[in-house]
């Protein structure tokens, strides 16, 4: 994507900055990719000069381009344009059945397996989650099935003898093969790091396949004005193809690649592989790419029926016992060398025992390091009270992705309600972002999010620091604060127009916002004008 030929005046609009000098403008010119200018729509224009374009903003809105702070999008672009899906009401019984017309669509296209999801275990009857249900219709084929979380599955018979998985086969620590009643045989449910052995058997996707759904999830983040990600699950494939499209043509968004540690089934690939990775990042480095970036599990999921999340037991005043897959002196160790090497950490927490531990040894970290990165805990999906001050005083970001509240699982609202802290936090002084959690969701929509932080009781936040949430301290996080984040002059020209201004309407209406352009680097890589 070349850079425009001319300058090019945005003039006529309601223009929110996130610049605490100056919120609102009229004009934005855009010189070499660059904002050159911001302020009223006559200054710009005269500052333009002759041979500028001109853009007719027609009054609508104008915000910086939002910063996801957490999506998987390689992930997204294999479930959503090449994995078979299954009903969202679809129950274990059914589940072979219900896959069929999908087999044509992902054969021969996932290497011979039939990959997909995602089922939600918790409305089938006991028992119902098993492979005979799968091995009726599929007795030669491999199948695996994602739940709804993404961290458990199901797999068919074959795809369990080709991962060498029996009834001999022990459970992981942090893992569990789920077992028919009465015996040691798999019922082909896997939870957690049980899913390791298998996706480690799992081979990879053609390689048209993974161009083709790394660029669909490219192109649909651009068209939901993302123009920055974390991508939460960065693999080999993944930055190999990130840094050649990026030197090839240039990338319509920036990445902040996190690569998993320790993590086999996110990381598709070893312990060992991955730590390789880690090690080797900068060599997948591009200008619109960024790799000091490592992703940790410090738990699983907080949704049901397994609930792998870490929790603080409310009677003894303990972490359940089981659920947290590092030490104290395990993380602390690790955080020093990675603040030492210049790498910034995104920890997974759902349960407030490991937000708690993670904490812990953040602590321990600062105190043993000189160095002054911003590390993170991701989620952040409960907290005790008594912790949340230390978010601010150890500069730990808080991400949280409340786009799943707007699902229509009933377990999603209990969630909803009892969960994120983001108000206090924020009143706190905390560096509060959000992410999607794209794949959990469909598409890569956060202004249904940005709705729920506004609408969240006593955690409630106003507009204005809602949308920073979105933007400016996205770009803090991942240290891009003086390039992106906001309109400010000298930064790069990453903006979008919406639908509608988001000040003007009822908040009922946020979620519904749409993007209407979205201005990169000052191409404008998505246009429904």
């Amino acid at each position: 994507m070349d850079q425009p030929a001319r300058p090019t005046a945005y003039v006529n609009g309601r223009i929110y900055t996130v610049d605490a000098a100056r919120s609102w403008a009229e004009a934005i010119l855009v010189e070499d990719g660059r904002i050159a200018g911001v302020g009223r729509s006559a200054d710009i224009l005269a500052a333009a000069g002759d041979g500028c374009a001109i853009v007719d903003l027609g009054g609508r809105m104008v915000m910086p381009g939002i910063h996801d702070a957490h999506g998987h999008i390689l992930l997204a672009g294999l479930k959503h344009r090449y994995e078979c899906r299954l009903p969202a009401d679809a129950l274990g019984r059914d589940y072979g059945e219900r896959l069929c017309d999908c087999i044509a669509c992902s054969r021969g296209k996932l290497s011979g397996w039939v990959i997909g999801g995602d089922f939600n275990p918790t409305l089938s009857e006991a028992g119902e989650v098993d492979r005979k249900y799968l091995d009726e219709k599929f007795p030669d084929t491999p199948v695996y099935l994602h739940d709804y979380s993404l961290h458990h599955g199901l797999a068919n018979s074959k795809a369990l003898e080709l991962a060498g998985i029996t009834a001999d086969t022990p459970d992981p620590f942090g893992g569990r093969i789920v077992r028919r009643a009465g015996s040691n045989e798999p019922t082909g449910e896997l939870v957690e790091r049980a899913t390791w052995q298998l996706f480690n058997a799992l081979p990879s996707p053609e390689p048209d396949v993974h161009r083709g759904a790394l660029r669909w999830a490219l192109e649909t983040a651009s068209r939901f004005g993302v123009t920055g990600i974390q991508e939460a699950s960065a693999t080999r494939p993944e930055l190999e193809m990130l840094q050649q499209i990026d030197r090839d043509e240039g990338l319509a968004l920036r990445v902040y690649a996190h690569i998993p540690w320790r993590e086999e089934h996110f990381g598709h690939a070893t312990s060992e592989a991955l730590d390789r990775l880690i090690e080797e990042r900068r060599r997948f480095a591009s200008e619109r790419v960024k790799t000091d970036f490592v992703k940790v599990f410090m738990d699983g999921s907080p949704l049901g029926p397994h609930f792998t999340d870490a929790q603080i037991d409310p009677a003894t005043g303990q972490p359940q016992p089981g659920k947290l897959l590092h030490s104290r002196e395990e993380m602390a160790a690790a955080l020093v060398a990675w603040d030492k090497a210049g790498i910034t950490a995104k920890i997974h927490c759902t349960g407030d025992a490991a937000v708690q531990l993670v904490l812990q040894a953040m602590r321990d970290m600062r105190a043993a390091s000189d160095g002054g990165t911003i590390q993170e805990i991701s989620h952040c999906c409960f907290v005790r009270p008594d912790d949340l001050a230390c978010f601010a005083e150890l500069n730990v970001t808080a991400e949280m992705s409340p786009p799943i509240w707007f699902g229509d699982m009933p377990e999603l609202a209990a969630f909803r309600d009892r969960g994120y802290p983001f108000g206090t936090l924020a009143r706190m002084g905390t560096r509060v972002t959000v992410g999607t959690d794209w794949t959990f969701l469909p598409e890569p929509n956060l202004f249904p999010a940005l709705q729920g932080l506004l609408q969240h009781g006593a955690e409630s936040v106003d507009l204005a620091t809602g949308i920073e949430m979105l933007t400016l301290a996205g770009a803090r996080a991942v240290g891009a604060e003086a390039l992106t984040g906001s309109i400010e002059v000298g930064k790069s020209a990453d903006f979008i127009l919406l639908d509608r201004n988001l000040f003007d309407g009822p908040v009922d209406d946020i979620g519904e916002a749409r993007v209407v352009a979205t201005v990169f680097e000052g191409r404008i890589v998505h246009d429904a004008r």
